[in-house]
């Protein structure tokens, strides 16, 4: 096993370990890989599945990639989809694609041709946009991204519902069998923490948008504002012990308001099973107050955070950042492998609205940063969207990490705004590999290139091993177009077009790369794309 494996998450290690012994068909059909339990895969949020042998450089520029079929849900499609194998449904074992949709439903279709495996299953009745205080989604039910745990057979899922049209509004989670989607003993249960940071959990003004996390048998939801910032909320992260969801755990930024976690990945975990959050904005002129920040959560015996500065990151611009409304919270922290010849080997990738990227040592994160708001915060940090002195928001939703063997380390960042420099585009991914400084062995990225340019790009996804193997999936909302890209190169491997419309995906959006197929939740379907 190499020593960027040994040294990440233990779930995509195993997971690439099982892919190496696999079989793998050479017409580009389905064949039995690892299954993806959780947003980008891990719960580091690589995004990378090493395992994927079908789809490389190579077999997609061969052709016959393109859509195979879309399959119909009621609601919108805002959460990745997650892709199980061998569940045995009615007697037959089948690998099955589970969809959430704002409707509060839950639906299991077949991967081989997209017709129902079961469900919908209805966690209850939707918010309307009008019963709340402000947001862009209408109706609310579930947004984040559900998370399975394949040992028992569950998927957890959590959504916005109400009993009376509006009125009283309560967000549950569910346990459903993944065969047959029934509902688990004791099971849908509200959330209704105890307090946290001296403050009450007030669903009313508090947004479920990011993905879920299962760690050591507890179930971690992370919370943030509406579109529109309105109301008195605050970041939370709420524990649903899965033996006892009703004993849970919390944890919320002290602000005065705000502080939101709300970037689409949610939250990013170490093999330690340490909580990482990114938070957005808040209200404070000068004291810190955890707003602008990353934040290091401990589980065990349960959930806390210890105040200290070496659990949290604050760039020394908090402040001008909590002004301009440039949330670092726009963007789910990133969980690196060990850093081979680093000092500081053990690394988080974070980046904001302002768009500037860092890397942040996971063992001390320094508190408060001394540098000038693009350089010198953390152990690194650099432009990489616009200017970062302002303007539009420049990174949005969750990067992505892949191991090129000899081609490099690389993360891939979706921005919006100007490249930066030796390269011309504007939007879409760039390309940073990682390296260590010779002298000082200080941890560094650079820019390796750049895709063209995009409107609206969302989170990318890694599919294959390196140097050569290895594919870029994002997909540009606003155009309506999925790309695969070379992860050495950033060279243009696919690009829909209209023979194979995707829909009309929602901003954020990531794909789910498994077994040679690209699942993408678009609208009001789910569309499969593969080798025909």
């Amino acid at each position: 096993m190499s020593r960027a494996c040994a040294n990440a998450v233990t779930l995509i290690c195993l997971a690439a370990v099982v892919a190496l012994v696999a079989a793998v068909p050479t017409d580009g059909s389905p064949a039995p890989g690892v299954d993806l339990l959780m947003f980008h895969g891990d719960a580091a949020r690589t995004g990378w599945n090493a395992a994927e042998r079908v789809l490389t450089p190579a077999s997609v520029r061969a052709g016959g990639f393109g859509r195979l079929w879309a399959a119909t849900v009621a609601g919108e499609i805002y959460a990745e989809p997650l892709v199980v194998h061998n569940v045995n449904v009615r007697g037959t074992s089948r690998t099955i694609v589970y969809v959430v949709t704002e409707h509060d439903l839950i639906y299991a279709f077949n991967a081989a041709d997209g017709s129902p495996a079961w469900g919908p299953v209805s966690l209850g009745a939707p918010v309307a946009r009008a019963s709340l205080p402000c947001g862009n989604i209408d109706p609310v039910g579930i947004t984040g991204t559900p998370v399975i745990d394949r040992a028992a057979s569950t998927l957890y899922v959590a959504g916005l519902t109400t009993p009376d049209r509006g009125a009283t509004k309560v967000y549950k989670v569910a346990a459903l069998d993944l065969a047959s989607g029934a509902m688990r003993a004791g099971w849908a249960v509200a959330i209704a923490p105890p307090a946290a940071s001296g403050l009450r959990f007030d669903p009313e003004p508090q947004q479920q948008r990011g993905a879920l996390t299962l760690l050591a048998g507890t179930i971690y939801v992370p919370f943030g504002g509406y579109f529109g910032d309105c109301g008195v909320y605050h970041g939370w992260v709420v524990g649903l012990p899965v033996a006892r969801p009703q004993r849970q755990q919390a944890f919320a930024t002290p602000s005065h308001r705000e502080g939101g976690i709300w970037a689409t990945a949610g939250l990013a975990a170490d093999a330690a099973g340490r909580l990482y959050a990114s938070t957005g904005n808040s209200d404070s002129g000068g004291p810190v107050d955890l707003g602008n920040s990353v934040v290091r959560l401990t589980t065990a015996p349960s959930l806390g955070f210890s105040g200290r500065a070496p659990d949290f990151f604050t760039p020394s611009n908090f402040v001008s950042l909590n002004d301009s409304d440039t949330d670092l919270g726009s963007s789910t922290p990133l969980v690196l492998p060990e850093e081979p010849g680093s000092a500081t080997p053990e690394l988080l990738f974070a980046a904001g609205k302002q768009g500037v990227a860092y890397l942040i040592n996971r063992v001390n994160m320094g508190g408060v940063s001394r540098g000038d708001g693009i350089h010198g915060e953390g152990v690194y940090s650099q432009c990489v969207f616009g200017t970062c002195r302002g303007g539009e928001p420049k990174v949005f939703s969750a990067a992505a990490y892949w191991d090129g063997g000899g081609a490099g380390r690389f993360i891939f960042v979706p921005g919006h705004g100007s490249q930066p420099a030796g390269c011309q585009g504007s939007g879409g991914v760039v390309a940073l590999r990682l390296g260590v400084a010779q002298g000082s062995r200080g941890s560094t990225f650079n820019v390796a290139w750049c895709s063209p340019s995009m409107q609206d790009s969302g989170a990318p996804s890694v599919s294959g091993p390196g140097p050569d193997g290895g594919l870029v999936w994002v997909v540009d909302a606003r155009a309506r177009v999925l790309y695969a890209l070379d992860a050495r190169i950033g060279d243009v491997v696919y690009r829909s077009g209209d023979s194979d419309a995707i829909g009309q995906p929602h901003r954020f959006i990531t794909p789910a790369v498994v077994d040679g197929r690209v699942y993408l939740g678009s609208g009001t379907s789910l569309v499969a794309f593969g080798i025909k």
